[in-house]
């Protein structure tokens, strides 16, 4: 324990009496609170300058009436946002609106349509059409403008409603109101008519019901019946189509027939040839791997030349003659496997041109070294010998396949398909005689439809009144009768309209509790750039300092690990001091709750980032760096520090719970917004136990990894790039 206070003393000696080392740490002290401070006053109230984000404001809006009251929406909206101070309202033409959004000169710009008024005006009617705004933004301008001017949208949709609303529900109440005067005045012809319904209301349902059934009966009688005399016309093209149709495939099949019968025996023909000529060379370079004399082995590979040569113009004669075959196929697609086995075919012949153009190359190549008096080597007679043999294999498979599979199954397909268009023509006839018999079966239905209908409807006239009120009326006076007084409700109907219109505008009203309230927006970023600014701190310390004494002799590795912390320590707990304290006395507009605990707080913080930041490093030298500033980027992250934890992507927020920062962001807001204790004793004991981690850490992983770290230091120092 002694060394270790003498380690720590002797540093701090170092520090004072050499005004070099004490320039140096005292700019390192000073450093963080520089970046917390002007980070933490950048951000004051950011939201109060929002009256700088230009929205452009395009009205188009020609007005409209409901219930001949005239009003205007898009006006209504322009003149509340000219007295509306939150954003940077300019009002101007559409064209000017939508070039300055394109170009980044508005955030965003907001279109009232012509049409906006007319269709607000649509509620009174059967099939109101909602209204609409077009809001234009500038996503890539700025990534936090858009969330700012789409609340300004919001509120514009708002607004518009909640008037619209006020209006709408006065002219409704007027017509109530109106309504009410007008029952008033007719409530004795009503308890007149009364008696009436009720004494029709027992014999009303049945006749309304037989009435309607037969109606209805009839009505989807004619309904049927015109939509069949609509169809046939189109039935009867579509099936004389289908025999032109049909009668066009007839002759296809019949000339296709005639030329398959020319094209089959000339296709046997040229692959019989073409199976000779493979076979014949085959032949000539199983001759050539005898021992032969220069002129013999030039006349063979000569001969060679000129079959494969001629080979591969036999197999393209082929070829064609097949695609014509298939061209003849896929035009009707009559056929589909037929098509396909044609295109495998194909492939193989031109494989088969590929080993012929190859043994030529090879016949070609041995022919010129024996001209030249080389002597052939074996590989390349092999080599041609077994193309030779791998065209006749092809050739064989090629023949084989086209006698056995492809020209049987092309003749039986096409009498098939002869067969199957001659059957589809003979129904269509069939359907055709069908159509013309339903045409007069059809006529003779409509008109007897149209007198059952006309009958029916004289009887339907005959009870206007009962068909279409007695019920509705009756139902409603029984249950007025029961629930309330007629004289009740011509007396709410008659309240004043205006007033009931206000209240149903805005029916319910918000009221606010702020339990832990911050003047603006710096205040509560300052416990995330006062904690960060600590950790940059002790980067800054472990990147400048050396957590190894430069005469380590007499120390034990735990000695100096100990030792050298308190140094660090020290140094940390000032950084934290200075920033703490500036935050409370410099930043006149920031709010501290509590100071004298923020500032505990910190102190707090800068012991147990110390002690994370300190002991990587010491134990893991330049790797422990690497790690501590990967650390900081994950604590930036997912920390909760700038956007709710459940906000963030899910990988962070699994992480949040196991990084300092986040009990210690939280720690610094209850100093901030007000201190819950049951908060702080949580959040201080899971800090203390990251401290506690890494002091176990450096206790028992120093002294084992000293030797590595320290030979992986000096391996690193010796490429010159590393201090």
């Amino acid at each position: 324990m002694k060394k270790i206070w003498n380690l720590y003393v002797h540093d701090m000696k170092q520090i004072a009496t050499n005004w070099v080392a004490a320039v140096l740490v005292g700019g390192l002290l000073l450093l963080p609170s520089l970046y917390a401070w002007v980070n933490i006053e950048a951000s004051i109230d950011p939201y109060a300058n929002t009256r700088n984000i230009k929205v452009g404001i395009v009205n188009e809006d020609k007005g409209a009436k409901i219930q001949g009251h005239a009003f205007n929406a898009g006006k209504e909206i322009v003149r509340a946002l000219r007295n509306n101070h939150d954003l940077g309202w300019k009002f101007v033409g559409k064209q000017e609106g939508m070039k300055n959004v394109r170009y980044g000169d508005y955030f965003a710009t907001i279109v009232i349509p012509s049409d906006f008024s007319e269709k607000l005006a649509t509620i009174v009617q059967d099939r109101p059409e909602q209204a609409v705004i077009h809001y234009y933004e500038n996503d890539k301008k700025n990534a936090i403008a858009p969330r700012i001017t789409s609340k300004g949208a919001s509120t514009i949709t708002e607004q518009v409603s909640d008037q619209f609303v006020a209006v709408v529900n006065s002219v409704l109440f007027s017509i109530f109101h109106e309504a009410g005067v007008a029952l008033e005045q007719q409530l004795p012809d009503i308890r007149h008519f009364e008696t009436l319904i009720f004494q029709l209301q027992t014999k009303l349902p049945e006749i309304k019901r037989l009435l309607n059934q037969s109606m209805s009966d009839a009505k989807e009688a004619e309904r049927l019946v015109n939509k069949a005399e609509k169809t046939l016309p189109e039935a009867k093209r579509i099936v004389n189509s289908g025999i032109a149709f049909l009668d066009e495939m007839n002759q296809f099949f019949t000339k296709a027939e005639a030329k398959a019968k020319t094209l089959t025996p000339q296709i046997t023909e040229n692959l019989r040839t073409l199976q000779q000529i493979t076979m014949s060379i085959y032949a000539v370079t199983n001759k050539l791997q005898e021992n032969l004399s220069l002129a013999q082995q030039r006349q063979w590979l000569s001969d060679v030349q000129s079959m494969a040569a001629a080979g591969e113009q036999m197999a393209d004669e082929a070829q064609t003659q097949l695609r014509i075959f298939n061209n003849m196929i896929e035009k009707r697609a009559f056929s589909r496997t037929a098509s396909a086995n044609m295109e495998q075919l194909s492939g193989r012949l031109t494989g088969i041109k590929s080993n012929l153009r190859e043994a030529q190359r090879l016949a070609k190549l041995a022919y010129e070294q024996s001209e030249n008096g080389a002597q052939l080597g074996n590989h390349l007679l092999t080599d041609l010998n077994e193309r030779a043999a791998a065209a006749v294999k092809q050739v064989d498979r090629v023949m084989n396949e086209y006698e056995q599979h492809i020209a049987p199954l092309m003749k039986e397909k096409m009498n098939e398909t002869k067969q199957t268009l001659q059957d589809a023509r003979r129904i269509l006839a069939d359907i055709a005689n069908t159509i013309l018999e339903l045409e007069r079966f059809l006529q003779h239905a409509g008109s007897g439809l149209k007198q059952g209908e006309e009958m029916l409807q004289t009887a339907s006239d005959q009870y206007p009144f009962l068909a279409r009120k007695v019920n509705d009326i009756a139902s409603f006076l029984v249950k007025l009768k029961k629930e309330t007084n007629i004289y009740d409700i011509i007396r709410l109907l008659k309240n004043d309209p205006r007033a009931k219109g206000e209240f149903l505008a805005h029916p319910v009203d918000l009221k606010t509790h702020r339990l832990f309230p911050l003047p603006n927006y710096g205040s509560g970023m300052n416990p995330f750039y006062t904690v960060l600014s600590i950790w940059v701190g002790c980067l800054l310390l472990v990147s400048l300092l050396s957590t190894e004494p430069y005469e380590a002799e007499g120390y034990t590795s735990r000695e100096i690990y100990f030792g050298r912390l308190l140094t660090f320590w020290t140094c940390s707990s000032i950084q934290a001091l200075i920033v703490t304290l500036g935050d409370v006395f410099l930043l006149k507009n920031i709010y501290i709750h509590d100071s004298g605990w923020f500032i505990l707080f910190g102190l707090l913080c800068s012991f147990v980032f110390i002690v994370i930041v300190f002991t990587l490093v010491s134990v893991f030298s330049d790797v422990g760096k690497a790690l501590a500033i990967v650390l900081l980027v994950f604590q930036i992250a997912g920390a909760g520090g700038t956007y709710p934890v459940q906000l963030i992507p899910e990988f962070f927020q699994n992480i949040n719970p196991f990084l300092p920062f986040t009990y210690a962001i939280d720690l610094m807001r209850e100093a901030v917004g007000g201190i819950v204790w049951g908060k702080v004793k949580n959040d201080a004991v899971r800090l203390m136990m990251f401290a506690v981690l890494a002091l176990l850490l450096g206790t028992l992983l120093k002294e084992p990894l000293n030797k590595y770290m320290h030979s992986l230091h000096a391996k690193a120092k010796k490429s010159g790039l590393f201090h």
